[in-house]
């Protein structure tokens, strides 16, 4: 009797027992996730110059379920591949809370010279400091074409000796160039045709070559009609011979001559016609020179490009501008005065 009393007993415990766990679910621990996207990452597409600051503006949110300190990073690219970093910020938030804006800067340099042109720009998101091996990406993104930097850009207020010079000696074509065929006044750079003659007149920046990779624009107008000269706005290295060239007919037909040229050999030409012409109002003339490809432009339109590495230039150069007259061209020296004008050049 005893015996089969403790036996009951028994079997109503193990009733009880697994009465109770089938009726209570064991809810595990919640895993941490620790996670975060952007919401907004913008760059204003402005111009910048050397010592300017091209700002970033950043806006984050912690998409993960802990509270977390997260590591910001943001970097701007130029078109030659080179990368400048800005340092990092931290941002601490709770769960599904949404950052204040985020400034980030990159000053440009003014202690050397820049590959000018576009620039990418990078933001990313690091779960720890990114500076430290193993560091997790959490999220990335990216503006093209952010913005444009340059090293400098003269308006022509004045001759900066300590960037131009003017030559003196006979051009490639007829006459000579003469230091009295440029002129500068009221913001403008003027190359002069004088009349009765097959002069003209160009300046180049000062020795030695220190300018390569980027982006080089000028405003320009040329002569409205004077057959038989060119208005030019090229690069060139004397040493190594190698040229990229941009040279306007000044008469009145709008054709434009692109050329690049490798240890004086020509590698590249083309010619496009303009439906305006260039000797009525400035445009923009622009050679963006990469190690990747050298393209042609006018006002903001690429017209001609080659991306053959045979054919692009890789030594240090320097700008020219210039106005004469090739021989295999036709033309008489015309009875009036006539000019190239240039309202400012950047790189």
């Amino acid at each position: 009797m005893h015996k089969k009393s403790g036996y009951s007993l028994i079997l109503f415990l193990i009733f009880i027992m697994t009465y109770s766990c089938e009726e209570k679910e064991v809810t595990p621990p919640e895993q941490t996730k620790i996670s975060a996207d952007f919401t907004a990452f913008a760059t204003p597409p402005a111009s910048y110059y050397s010592g300017g600051t091209a700002s970033h503006t950043i806006q984050i949110k912690n998409t993960g379920n802990t509270r977390w300190k997260f590591w910001i990073g943001c970097s701007v690219r130029n078109k030659s591949g080179g990368w400048y970093d800005i340092p990092v910020d931290t941002v601490t938030l709770n769960p599904l809370e949404t950052s204040k804006q985020i400034d980030m800067s990159w000053r440009l340099p003014t202690d050397k010279i820049i590959v000018s042109g576009s620039y990418l720009s990078r933001a990313a998101i690091w779960k720890t400091n990114p500076s430290l091996p193993g560091a997790v990406q959490l999220d990335v993104n990216e503006i093209a074409d952010a913005f444009d930097a340059f090293n400098f850009i003269d308006e022509f207020n004045s001759f900066e000796n300590t960037r131009w010079v003017v030559s003196t000696k006979l051009t490639p074509g007829y006459g000579r160039f003469t230091i009295p065929n440029i002129i500068v006044e009221n913001g403008i750079l003027s190359v002069k045709f004088p009349k009765l003659t097959k002069d003209g007149g160009e300046i180049k920046t000062v020795s030695p070559a220190k300018y390569k990779y980027g982006s080089y624009r000028a405003s320009i107008k040329t002569p409205l009609q004077l057959p038989g000269t060119y208005t030019t706005f090229f690069l060139y290295e004397s040493a190594n011979l190698d040229e990229i060239d941009i040279e306007i007919w000044n008469d009145g037909t709008g054709k434009v001559d692109f050329n690049t040229w490798v240890k004086g050999v020509q590698k590249f030409s083309a010619q496009v016609v303009l439906p305006f012409n260039p000797g009525e109002q400035f445009h923009e003339y622009r050679i963006d020179y990469y190690p990747n490809e050298v393209s042609f432009w006018i006002d903001n339109v690429k017209l001609k490009s080659t991306g053959d590495i045979s054919q692009i230039p890789t030594t240090i150069t320097n700008i020219y501008l210039s106005g004469w007259w090739p021989k295999w061209m036709t033309g008489d020296a015309s009875s009036a005065d006539n000019f190239a004008r240039y309202e400012w050049v950047k790189h």
